[in-house]
């Protein structure tokens, strides 16, 4: 019997639904790489183990940061050291807004951290352990070359503190936007380049060894891609990601490497960004694991994260399982570091949670089961009715878990057909995976059903690793 065609893949779904309805929900897609023909197949997203709580502030965590074997967070208004085992030492208190908080450090020679926080940069000498607010009217900060460097995205202006020095902002290093009339609004560093986003355009700033002033544009470079969400970019490796916004349109999310820059996002993706009302407030952050490159966008207001993998270049989308609402909701992890082999992750479902992101762990912020969900393409036959006789996922089973009252005893798979190309679904038909050791199992349903546009779609919530690694069909008629 034949596979069923693309059931392994991205989210992508288009202007009308018969065209493409596809959706992949906590789950990414990986492409084999050995055999014939290029194969996806799909894994689980990483679940989420409680790391660390501050249980006192009450407030959520507004960044995290970690470099030299150090790691430190903003939850609500205080400053904390994160511990490699868990505990959370207290630094100081600093000013809030709407933004979240941005980190950096000048290294050994330096010894400092600078932290922007409510439209203020404070500095905490790792070293002696003193805490100031040297600087004002900064919403991003940076380092490059031993400089601190922070925006100022209200006067469109890049402060430098003194070198190796963060306590000292004379106020005569600055640099104010000239190359382009469009204000900047946000900032990242790679490559010893400060990269400048307006909001049409993007200037690089390079350390050109001037004095007073070390730091100008790079000659004759303005990238005509602005930004139109201020903390969605973010750089991974030699790449930089962002929402981005231009004088012809915005709500692209592009890709600059060097100074090239071109489009990632797809016709789909970009539909449901330009129907989202407000995504000002997207944040973005990156992380490598098992050798892909995610960029996580989050955007809080629209309910919505959707995720880059730069190594195949495609989409996938997370989201928290909403049972009462029946939907999927924005995806609680916002702010992500490396820290003591760990990823670790701000959660802004609830006060002061700081999560541990594992491959190897398969519950949300709740305890519960991340809900994981596949629609495929469309099955047809030029028009023509066709006859499911019988569907079996070809997945991973025996996969249940140790204990006879816990979730995930008796795995799962809860298949819905739709014969119209996704406008209705029938309901739910559950089948297991096989509890602990069936490893002969097959996950088959008989007498699906017919129509001229079907989809067949799987959904599972227990807590075990959930692998698809494709879908069979049997059918009656030529499927395309």
């Amino acid at each position: 019997m034949p596979s069923y065609p693309g059931f392994c893949g991205p989210s992508y779904e288009s202007q009308s639904l018969l065209a493409r309805p596809e959706q992949c929900m906590n789950m990414y897609p990986e492409r084999l790489e050995v055999g014939g023909q290029p194969r996806l197949v799909l894994y689980p997203t990483p679940g989420l183990r409680l790391f660390a709580q501050d249980t006192t502030e009450g407030g959520i965590c507004r960044g995290i940061f970690s470099q030299a074997g150090r790691a430190f967070t903003v939850i609500g208004t205080k400053l904390y050291e994160v511990l490699e085992f868990g505990g959370l030492t207290e630094i100081g208190t600093v000013a809030i807004d709407d933004n979240p908080a941005t980190f950096a450090m000048n290294g050994d020679a330096g010894n400092e951290l600078l932290v922007t926080s409510g439209n203020q940069g404070y500095l905490y000498n790792l070293g002696t352990g003193e805490f100031t607010n040297p600087v004002s009217d900064v919403t991003q900060c940076g380092m490059v070359d031993g400089y601190f460097v922070a925006l100022d995205a209200a006067t469109s202006t890049l402060k430098v503190s003194d070198l190796l020095d963060g306590s000292t902002w004379s106020g005569i290093l600055t640099l104010q936007r000239s190359a382009a009339p469009d204000p900047w609004q946000a900032m990242v560093i790679r490559d010893r380049t400060i990269i400048l986003f307006g909001t049409e355009t993007t200037e690089p700033i390079y350390d050109a060894g001037t004095s007073p002033m070390p730091f100008a544009p790079v000659p004759g470079i303005v990238i005509p891609y602005g930004i139109d969400a201020p903390f969605s970019a973010q750089s991974l490796g030699n790449s930089t990601l962002w929402v981005t916004q231009s004088k012809d349109g915005a709500r692209q999310v592009v890709q600059m490497q060097g100074y090239n820059v071109q489009r990632v996002s797809t016709h789909a993706m970009e539909m449901a960004l330009s129907r989202y009302d407000d995504i000002s407030d997207a944040v973005a952050y990156t992380y490598q694991d098992q050798g892909h490159q995610f960029y996580v966008l989050n955007l809080p207001r629209a309910d919505a994260t959707w995720v880059y993998d730069l190594s195949l270049g495609l989409w996938h989308e997370r989201g928290h399982w909403n049972s009462a609402k029946t939907k999927y909701q924005v995806w609680g992890p916002r702010y992500h570091c490396y820290a003591f082999n760990k990823h670790l992750v701000g959660d802004t479902s609830g006060p002061g949670r700081i999560y541990e992101m594992n491959i190897d762990v398969y519950t949300d912020v709740d305890g519960n089961g991340l809900r994981r969900q596949r629609i495929p393409p469309i099955l047809e036959s030029d028009q023509d009715r066709i006859m499911i006789n019988r569907f079996q996922l070809h997945c991973d089973v025996g996969i249940g878990l140790v204990g006879s009252s816990d979730q995930g005893y008796d795995p799962q798979i809860m298949m819905q057909m739709s014969s119209d190309g996704g406008e209705t679904w029938s309901a739910e038909r559950w089948r297991s995976a096989g509890k602990l050791g069936k490893y002969q199992h097959r996950a088959q349903w008989w007498r699906c059903g017919s129509g001229r546009n079907i989809i067949i779609s799987v959904a599972m919530s227990d807590p075990v690793p959930w692998r698809i690694v494709d879908a069979i069909i049997d059918a009656q008629g030529a499927l395309h």
